[in-house]
């Protein structure tokens, strides 16, 4: 059986992703990323519900939807169900580090208790706006 991994790069470490068709991109100013609030609005509401309630099952967290941690949360589980890529990048861009630890720690249960995945990567992307090598890292990557 093959394991499924949750990880951190820097902007840096980008440059070795080499095929970006490879990978989902979530929460980054690129074209093809997904974007957090408009990607979450799209899921149907009954379908939202669902990966809800997995969410809790898989974790036993009461997620809270209402702010943007809760829809990453739910927009990965989505992502790690239907998504082909095994690889989804995910920048920490917004985010405390206490949040993206919580988050990392449920993407963890959820690997651990979801049946059916095999060979899925969660690739946290480390990112500071204020840092301009991280700038240019990011726009080397993704302007070429």
């Amino acid at each position: 059986m093959r394991m499924n991994k949750i990880f951190t790069i820097s902007t840096k470490e980008l440059q070795f992703l080499r095929n970006k068709s490879d990978f989902t991109f979530v929460n980054l100013d690129y074209v093809l990323a997904i974007k957090i609030g408009h990607y979450y609005d799209k899921i149907k509401k009954s379908e939202r519900k669902e990966l809800i309630k997995l969410f809790n099952q898989l974790t036993d967290i009461e997620i809270r939807i209402d702010d943007t941690l809760g829809k990453l949360s739910i927009i990965l589980l989505k992502l790690l169900i239907v998504e082909k890529k095994d690889n989804i990048v995910v920048s920490n861009i917004g985010f405390s580090v206490s949040s993206f630890e919580f988050l990392i720690s449920n993407i963890k249960k959820i690997f651990q208790n979801l049946k059916g995945l095999n060979n899925k990567n969660i690739i946290i992307l480390d990112c500071n706006l204020n840092n301009d090598e991280d700038i240019k890292y990011l726009n080397q990557y993704f302007n070429s």
